[in-house]
């Protein structure tokens, strides 16, 4: 009997999860999730301030998406009115960044660093002259990877939410 309660138990906390995760997704779109990016890069924030920042036409369309944020768990307000994220989540466009200190970057900034730091390590170490053909394959082959990278990484930055 104890076998089938623990498997229903599982599926039940699972599907509250992803349950939870779209009612998220749904949530942080268009201006809300430029004013959530901007409070998870900025930290606390008021009214104003984030209409400012964000260009926002009033005051009271940024109240809107912050009541949102608040309703929906992930901002809350503090006695003085300033709102701060409660709960960092990654979704939609957000999953293409990190989040290091209180700034977002894009992924692949990674991977050009590793890449880069290869290559580096290659010419210092194994690079032979005269040049031969795995040379110039390993050299080639990495600066094309560093410049696609590069490439994706300033088409995600188009894309930030904030």
């Amino acid at each position: 009997m104890r076998g089938h309660i623990l498997p229903a138990l599982y599926e039940e906390s699972e599907l509250v999860e992803k349950t939870e995760r779209e009612m998220i997704e749904a949530l942080l779109q268009g201006k809300t999730m430029s004013i959530y990016a901007l409070l998870l890069t900025k930290g606390k924030m008021g009214v104003r301030e984030v209409s400012r920042e964000l260009s926002l036409s009033s005051p009271s369309l940024a109240l809107h998406h912050l009541t949102k944020l608040v309703e929906g768990g992930i901002v809350v307000k503090d006695n003085h009115g300033e709102y701060r994220v409660q709960k960092e989540v990654f979704v939609g466009s957000m999953t293409l960044f990190v989040k290091i200190g209180k700034y977002l970057m894009p992924r692949f900034v990674f991977l050009v660093s590793l890449v880069s730091l290869v290559l580096a390590a290659y010419s210092l170490w194994f690079f032979s002259l005269p040049i031969d053909g795995t040379d110039v394959l390993f050299i080639s082959t990495s600066v094309i990877v560093i410049i696609v990278l590069l490439l994706e990484i300033r088409r995600i930055w188009t894309l930030r939410p904030f």
